[in-house]
C-alpha cells in the first residue's frame, strides 16, 4: 500500500466518523448548544454547523467560551441535551458537563492528543479529531472537520468549502515554499472548484487586494509589512506613481490590486520585492510568499472583502482581536449589510492604529529593549490590547525584530499588566519554551491568566506582581541557558577525554609494534 493509499483510507475513516456525528445531531430532540473558542477557524466551524442545523430545522444557540469561569453555569442555563464543543481541550471543558452522561456531548478539535482521546472515550463523549486515526494535526482545521460533518447532512455541502479553506489558512496549513494548501485541505479545495463555488488564480497576496484602493491596500498591509509604505499613505501614492501604475480607472473610480493587468501586476511585484530585499534579514523564501495562490469565492460580489479568502480571513482575524465575535459570526453566516458594515467600520480604525504603530517601532528601534535572553517592548505609550498581537506578529514576520530570542511586549491597564509573547523557534528547538515557564508561574499564582500555547500567546498579571514575574522569568531563562551551556561544556570535555584515550591507546599499540 502506498502513502497516498494510506492517506485515502484515513480520509474515508474520518468521513465515516463525521457522518456519524451528523446523524447524531439530526437525531437531537431539542436545541443544540455550540460552545466555541473565539478564533476565525473555530467560528467558521461553528458557522458551518449552524447553517446545516438551520436547514435541518434544528434549533441552536452559541456560547462563546472566553469567560471560562462562568461557562458551566451558562451551559446549564440553556438546558440543552446536546452540546457541541469546538476547539476546546479536555481541561477547558467544565467538569460538571464532562461528567454529565445524561447529555449528548460532542468534541470537534483537530489538536486533541491521544491522552485526551483516552479520557474522552471513558466519559462516553463523541469526538471528531485526527490523532485517533493517526493523522497529523496540520492535516485539517476545525472548520475542515465541520465541513466533513456537513457532508453527512446534505448533498450540496461544497457550498461551505470557502469557510473550511478560511480555517485552514487561519491555522497556516500551507506549504511554506509555494503557499499551497496541505493535507486534506486540497480535497476540500478541489470539491469547491468542481462545484464552481471556488476558483484559484496566482497573484499578489496582500489583504485588501479585492476591496481597497491600491494605495490603501499597501498602507494597511501588516503581513507583509513594507518598510516605508505601511502606515504612510503619501509614500504609497508616490511609490505607485514611480512604478507607472495609475490609481484610478477611466470612470475616475479607485482601482484595486485585483483589477491590475498582468503587466501592471509585474511592475507592482517587482517594486514591492525590491523594498523587501532591502532588509538583509528577509530571506528569499519569505519574499516569495508575496506571490502565490489567490482563492476566490464565486458567489461573492466583486470589490467585496469577502470575495477573496485571505482578505475574508483578514476581516475575521481583526474582528476577533477587537472582541466583536457576534459581528464576525454574522458575517460568516452571510450578513453583507448592517452587521457587515458595522464590522468594517470598527476595523478601519483597528488597522489604521496598527499600521501607524508598526511604522513607529520600525523607525525607532530604541523602543525595543535588548535583554540578555529576550527583547522587550514597553508599550504603555504606543500599544493597546486590541492591536498589539497584530503589531508584534507583523514586526516578527517582517524580520524588523529578530526572533533569535523571544519577543515580549508589556502594557499596563487598570492595575493589570498585559504581556504579549512571541516564542523564538530557535530557542524552542533547544527545548526552551516560554509558555512552559509562564505555566509554572501561573501554577504559583504569579500569573492571573495565560492563553493557549503557540508561537504567540498572551499573559495577564496583576501590575503589583509584574516585577516579581519578570524576575522569575529571567532567573528561569538563565538557568535553562546556563544549564545548556554547562551540559555542552561537559560533553566537550567528555569528548576530548575520549579522544585523548583513543590517541593514547593508538600510541601504545604503535610502540608495541
Amino acid at each position: 500500500m502506498t502513502a497516498n493509499d494510506g492517506l485515502y483510507n484515513k480520509y474515508q475513516l474520518l468521513k465515516k466518523k463525521a457522518k456519524k456525528i451528523a446523524q447524531f445531531l439530526v437525531d437531537s430532540e431539542d436545541n443544540v448548544a455550540i460552545v466555541t473558542l473565539e478564533t476565525p477557524d473555530n467560528l467558521c466551524a461553528t458557522g458551518i454547523l449552524l447553517l446545516n442545523l438551520k436547514e435541518q430545522k434544528i434549533g441552536s444557540q452559541v456560547i462563546y467560551a472566553k469567560e471560562k469561569d462562568q461557562l458551566e453555569k451558562r451551559i446549564k442555563k440553556l438546558d440543552c441535551q446536546t452540546i457541541v464543543f469546538i476547539g476546546l481541550s479536555l481541561r477547558e471543558m467544565p467538569l460538571g458537563i464532562l461528567k454529565d452522561s445524561d447529555k449528548k456531548r460532542i468534541m470537534i478539535h483537530h489538536e486533541l492528543s491521544k491522552k485526551e482521546l483516552e479520557k474522552i472515550s471513558k466519559e462516553n463523549i463523541e469526538e471528531l479529531s485526527l490523532k485517533g486515526i493517526d493523522l497529523p494535526t496540520n492535516t485539517i482545521s476545525n472548520a475542515g472537520l465541520s465541513y466533513f460533518i456537513s457532508a453527512g447532512f446534505n448533498g450540496d455541502y461544497q457550498k461551505h468549502s470557502h469557510l473550511a479553506i478560511i480555517g485552514s489558512l487561519a491555522k497556516r496549513q500551507v506549504n511554506n515554499k509555494d503557499q499551497k494548501l496541505i493535507g486534506l485541505n486540497g480535497i476540500i479545495l478541489e470539491e469547491g472548484k468542481k462545484e464552481q463555488f471556488l476558483t484559484v488564480t496566482k497573484g499578489t497576496r496582500i489583504a485588501g487586494r479585492e476591496s481597497q484602493p491600491i494605495h490603501l491596500a499597501l498602507k494597511y498591509s501588516i503581513n507583509p509589512y513594507f518598510p516605508g509604505l505601511t502606515g504612510n499613505e503619501s509614500a504609497c501614492t508616490s511609490f505607485l506613481s514611480r512604478t507607472g501604475i495609475t490609481m484610478k480607472d477611466q470612470e475616475d473610480e479607485w482601482r484595486s490590486i485585483a483589477s491590475l493587468s498582468s503587466e501592471e501586476t509585474k511592475k507592482l511585484n517587482d517594486g514591492l520585492i525590491s523594498i523587501l530585499m532591502e532588509n538583509k534579514d528577509y530571506s528569499l523564501s519569505d519574499i516569495k510568499k508575496l506571490i502565490g495562490p489567490i482563492y476566490i469565492i464565486e458567489n461573492e460580489s466583486e470589490h467585496n472583502p469577502t470575495r477573496n479568502i485571505e482578505e475574508f480571513l483578514w476581516l475575521l482575524e481583526g474582528g476577533c482581536q477587537i472582541g466583536k465575535y457576534g459581528l464576525v459570526l454574522a458575517v460568516i453566516l452571510g450578513d453583507r449589510e448592517n452587521l457587515f458594515d458595522q464590522l468594517n467600520s470598527n476595523l478601519s480604525d483597528y488597522h489604521g492604529r496598527a499600521t501607524l504603530v508598526i511604522d513607529e517601532i520600525a523607525q525607532k528601534p530604541e523602543i525595543i529593549e535588548e535583554k540578555r535572553y529576550y527583547r522587550m517592548i514597553k508599550g504603555d505609550n504606543i500599544l493597546d490590547k486590541e492591536t498589539a498581537p497584530a503589531i508584534i506578529n507583523a514586526l516578527v514576520e517582517s524580520k524588523t525584530i529578530p526572533i533569535d530570542i523571544p519577543v515580549l511586549a508589556s502594557l499596563n491597564q487598570n492595575e493589570e499588566t498585559y504581556l504579549f509573547v512571541h516564542e523564538s523557534p530557535l530557542q524552542q528547538k533547544k527545548g526552551i519554551k516560554l509558555h512552559h515557564i509562564f505555566q509554572e508561574a501561573a501554577n504559583s499564582k504569579l500569573v492571573k491568566k495565560l492563553s493557549k500555547e503557540g508561537d504567540f500567546f498572551e499573559v495577564i498579571v496583576e501590575t503589583d506582581n509584574f516585577s516579581d514575574l519578570i524576575k522569575n522569568i529571567e532567573e528561569t531563562l538563565e538557568y535553562h541557558h546556563e544549564g545548556t551551556k554547562e551540559k555542552k561544556e561537559e560533553e566537550k570535555k567528555s569528548e576530548s577525554s575520549t579522544k585523548k584515550q583513543v590517541s593514547k591507546k593508538k600510541k601504545e599499540h604503535q610502540d608495541k609494534k
